[in-house]
């Protein structure tokens, strides 16, 4: 479990640094020169990339209080630890990489490739942030050992 837990980080790593790349394989040459104003809408991504990097927190942290709740000696049987460290590691891990993909939309709108470069670099911290060495795996292993 902890190698395929392991594989699916480097992968949404690996997917952050392709959307880091992705702005400067559109032909922003082809497209009209008269844009609209993108202030506005810009404003609201930046909103959005903020307000995800928090829920990134918000749901690692929700999922790590029912890992150690279902862990404790008097709770009921939980179903499998295993199961619910992936379903929440994962969710954390997406949740982080739409921030990149936020920087992609906003450098699209914009066609400035560089605009995608800040939300990338926050994407890859937040997958740091949030990586599979900071879960209680130990606890996990320990719990899944002692119970049935």
């Amino acid at each position: 479990m902890l190698e395929r837990l392991r594989l699916i980080w480097i992968a949404f790593f690996l997917a952050v640094c392709v959307y880091a790349l992705v702005p400067w394989f559109v032909a922003f040459e082809g497209l009209d020169s008269a844009a609209p104003s993108t202030v506005a809408l810009r404003s609201g991504l930046h909103a959005g990339a903020l307000g995800t990097a928090v829920a990134s927190f918000l749901v690692r942290r929700q999922c790590t209080h029912r890992l150690l709740a279902a862990m404790q000696p008097d709770a009921p049987p939980a179903g499998d630890l295993w199961a619910q460290l992936q379903t929440g590691s994962v969710l954390t891990w997406a949740i982080s990489e739409v921030v990149a993909l936020i920087g992609v939309a906003i450098a699209l709108v914009t066609r400035n490739p560089y605009d995608a470069l800040p939300f990338a670099g926050a994407a890859l911290f937040l997958l740091y942030m949030h990586r599979l060495a900071l879960w209680p795996v130990a606890l996990i292993e320990r719990t899944a050992g002692s119970r049935p």
